[in-house]
């Protein structure tokens, strides 16, 4: 194991650590890490007429982040017989009852999270200018 207390890790950008549950065993987990590589946990099984490690499993499930409880909201928002959406800040804040949000964040928030919105979801957003700032939502792809 790698402590960080004594800055072992510290300058090195990954590390590969093998770990076997007794000395004896012929299994061991190599936990992989870093910042250019996945995060990977492999199970490899030591050969000892070959003396040479072969692969048995991989668990990649990779980090995910978490919903977005405002995505999610406004995914849920646009349905089938209401495929767009536009108006006021204030006036989706009113339309969203679940979301607890200042009309002024929402529109901040829908500014950062706009292209998530449109990779994960197919929605697309734009907040446009004018005598009163619109909010334009518009499904582009079906629903799943």
């Amino acid at each position: 194991m790698i402590s960080g207390t004594n800055g072992l890790l510290g300058a090195a950008d990954g590390a590969f650590i093998m770990q076997k549950k007794k000395r004896t065993d012929n299994e061991a987990v190599m936990d992989i890490v870093g910042r250019d590589q996945p995060d990977q946990e492999l199970t490899i099984e030591f050969d000892r007429e070959r003396c040479v490690w072969k692969f048995k499993k991989a668990e990649t499930e990779l980090w995910k982040q978490p919903p977005n409880p405002l995505l999610e909201v406004i995914n849920n928002f646009l349905t089938e017989d209401r495929p767009e959406w536009e108006g006021t800040a204030t006036e989706l804040v009113r339309q969203l009852p679940d979301m607890q949000i200042q009309a002024n964040v929402l529109s901040r928030k829908l500014n950062v999270v706009n292209s998530q919105l449109l990779n994960d979801y197919g929605i697309f957003y734009d907040n446009k200018r004018g005598h009163e700032r619109k909010i334009i939502l518009k499904r582009l792809e079906p629903r799943e």
